[in-house]
């Protein structure tokens, strides 16, 4: 049975307001929202979060932004974020708006769902945002080695990598 013109957009409107099924390269705050107090980076396993307060916020770099892969530089007072993927400017404006809240690294799976979704997407600026990598400095190892009064905190963290077999 042949699908009417109404049946065709209902399913239609019903699929656009699925959420993807990958995680979002940057979260924003929505409109109208306070600005965000921190930008959170979520690195591709999941279990590792690091971050920076919105407050120290000083400059960012566009290392390379005409290649396929864009690579990008955020500066804060206290460290920075290098960030590589494609169709970041979206992120990036969150990021000077003051809505910036979490930046996502994603793994293959969900490069290849978005590069899919992507191929039908004409506009630049409408094309879903790709995270490929992302790294902070200083690292959470560097944190805890350097700083005096987290020294406990890396002692303990070394005991349990060696006791452990070198494994997490």
């Amino acid at each position: 049975m042949a699908e009417s013109a109404l049946q065709k957009f209902v399913g239609r409107a019903a699929h656009e307001h699925l959420e993807p099924e990958w995680r979002r390269a940057f979260i924003v705050e929505r409109e109208g929202a306070a600005q965000s107090a921190s930008v959170s980076v979520r690195f591709r396993g999941g279990r590792d979060v690091d971050g920076f307060a919105m407050g120290f916020y000083m400059r960012h770099r566009w290392m390379d932004r005409s290649g396929k892969l864009e690579r990008l530089v955020l500066l804060f007072s206290h460290g920075g974020i290098y960030v590589e993927g494609q169709h970041l400017q979206r992120g990036l404006d969150a990021l000077e708006e003051g809505k910036l809240k979490r930046i996502q690294e994603q793994d293959s799976s969900e490069i290849a769902l978005i590069k899919a979704r992507n191929a039908d997407v004409r506009k630049q600026e409408d094309k879903e945002p790709i995270v490929s990598r992302v790294v902070t400095s200083p690292s959470f190892e560097s944190v805890l080695e350097h700083d005096k009064d987290l020294a406990e905190i890396a002692k303990v963290i070394k005991e349990d990598y060696v006791h452990n077999g070198g494994s997490d």
